[in-house]
């Protein structure tokens, strides 16, 4: 008999229990337990079955389109088939094909980002992972966190991403997902190759949105409302949110964005994707008189080639944010134009944007440099200079001293280079959507720093995850703060910012002062610390230096 929308809705709320062994065996249970209520809800596949913990319902591995082996290997995201019977919803499902090595190398903040032991890169990754508050009432904002890694690397189902405790404190409906990363997402084969794989570029972008699409229809089975979505997203996370403001195909699924360490203007040009692809076809020993051998290959081989590929044209700071290697494409219909070039695209001026990054970004991958530690003012002018040349050094000396005045010459070094390869971006994205009467933008800079690492990291890439998540003095947050007091606090400030953006628009919360919206006079941004306090983000005459040098290293207009 198929369920009545009424009856729908009571299978949408219905509980049952799981005892014993069974129970013992879903994640994350404490050792112990004898019982866990089990939340079954009804999706447009078929139900799932997720477990009940601390006052939240948790579910984990729900896929939202096919597994992308055999002829979906290079094709665009297609409907799950239903199922009958409840489907178990309490693991993680295959993270997307990559390499299983950290692209940038162990870091002191590496084990916060760890998986389950049993994730593995694979085929039936297409999937995403919901906590609700066990009240939700199909009411509440939904917050869909795309996680970071670039384009080619990590999951939604980092430890630092669990979304139980974001969900509880904020009363709202946390999502994570997986999507095609590298190779099997951003390969473009549709003008060399055409034919069957006509549809293959931008392929990851096209699961995201297939996956919005799944929250839209879905999510107020789990209490959360499909007109209350906010993206958000740090890192690799943060290009995916401006992609998507870019995507038309998105528009609706969506009604905040939140861009953490993330900026990103431009996609690659059909030339450039050309080139890449081509590339891809060389390493698998394909071409367009055996194309259809691309829907026989395996994962392992599609990422043996882009770590191929990649090697080819290695990640450098030279030219930071700007297209390279496996990147989204201009294809002409699912991405019509730059989001950020020369305008502000119309898909994304009606969005509410909250954006903004760290002190010192690029600490965490500057910890090899030994020297950069130990500069004194004749060292930092050489590197300031050996990078911007000396007509420009001495106005970004005065300007970093003037506003740094207690910053030693190591950690103004590390400031100037973080607005340069990350800062200026992030202004130029703010200047143009408040200068073109584009939705609300607010800004802000994570000033906190870790103790860590006898405190080398200041406040580097990604130390904002753990506060936005609530989870900055759980295991994993604690291997990134250090744990604390003032750490607990700043967690529920900043995550309680995150909640009233994405459920009024505006960052507010107990504890901090007004949060101003970003104007091009004043540029002002929140400076999230122990003590916040409203500053302007960047210098705007170096804002524009920086992005000259930029431009210049990247040959860009």
């Amino acid at each position: 008999m198929t369920p009545t929308s009424r009856d729908r809705t009571r299978l949408n709320r219905r509980t049952v229990v799981v005892t014993g062994a069974a129970a013992l065996l879903a994640p994350g249970l404490p050792l112990g337990a004898q019982t866990v209520a089990a939340p079954v809800v009804e999706t447009s596949a078929g139900q799932v079955r997720g477990l009940r913990l601390g006052g939240v319902n948790r579910f984990l591995g729900i896929p939202y389109a096919q597994s992308i082996a055999g002829p979906n290997r290079f094709a665009p995201p297609r409907p799950v088939r239903p199922w009958i019977g409840p489907r178990d919803a309490t693991r993680y499902a295959d993270s997307a094909p990559q390499s299983e090595a950290d692209p940038v190398g162990g870091t002191p903040v590496t084990p916060a980002f760890a998986e389950p032991s049993y994730v593995r890169p694979g085929d039936d990754c297409l999937a995403l992972n919901i906590w609700a508050p066990e009240d939700a009432d199909g009411t509440l904002p939904v917050m869909v966190w795309l996680h970071g890694g670039g384009w080619i690397s990590g999951s939604g189902c980092c430890v630092i991403y669990d979304g139980e405790n974001l969900a509880r404190r904020g009363d709202v409906v946390v999502v994570t997902l997986n999507h095609r990363l590298g190779a099997s997402g951003l390969t473009d084969f549709s003008r060399v190759l055409g034919g069957e794989f006509a549809d293959s570029a931008n392929l990851g972008i096209k699961d995201i949105v297939a996956a919005l699409e799944w929250v839209r229809d879905n999510i107020a089975g789990f209490g959360g409302n499909p007109g209350l979505v906010t993206i958000f997203g740090e890192s690799g996370g943060g290009w995916k949110v401006n992609t998507m403001l870019g995507v038309p195909a998105a528009r609706g699924l969506f009604h905040r964005a939140i861009v953490e360490s993330g900026p990103l203007t431009r996609f690659m040009t059909p030339e450039q994707a050309d080139e890449v692809a081509g590339a891809v076809l060389a390493e698998l020993g394909i071409g367009p008189e055996n194309a259809s051998a691309l829907q026989d290959i395996s994962f392992t081989q599609v990422v043996a080639a882009q770590a191929a590929v990649m090697a080819q044209t290695p990640m450098s700071f030279q030219a930071p944010g700007f297209p390279s290697g496996f990147w989204p494409v201009v294809d002409g219909d699912f991405i019509p134009r730059h989001v950020y070039h020369p305008n502000v695209a119309e898909t994304a001026r009606d969005i509410p944007l909250l954006i903004g990054q760290t002190g010192t970004e690029f600490t965490l991958f500057m910890l090899g440099d030994k020297a950069a530690y130990a500069l004194d003012d004749a060292g930092l002018e050489g590197r300031v200079t050996q990078v911007f040349g000396p007509q420009d050094t001495p106005q970004i000396l005065a300007a970093y001293r003037r506003d740094f005045p207690s910053d030693d010459p190591s950690a103004l070094w590390f400031r100037v280079f973080s607005n340069y390869a990350m800062g200026a971006f992030n202004s130029e994205i703010m200047d143009l959507r408040a200068s073109s009467g584009a939705g609300g933008v607010y800004a802000y800079r994570f000033a906190w720093q870790t103790p860590i690492h006898e405190g080398k990291l200041y406040s580097p890439h990604t130390i904002e995850i753990p506060f936005v998540f609530d989870n900055a003095t759980t295991e994993a947050g604690i291997v990134m703060t250090g744990g604390g007091a003032g750490v607990a606090t700043l967690a529920r400030t900043v995550s309680t910012a995150w909640v009233q953006f994405a459920k009024t628009g505006k960052p507010t919360a107990p504890g901090l002062p007004d949060w101003p919206e970003y104007s091009s006079e004043g540029r002002l941004a929140m400076h999230l610390d122990i003590t916040s306090r409203a500053a302007p983000f960047i210098d705007p005459a170096i804002a524009r230096l920086f992005l000259t040098h930029l431009r210049e290293r990247a040959g860009a207009e």
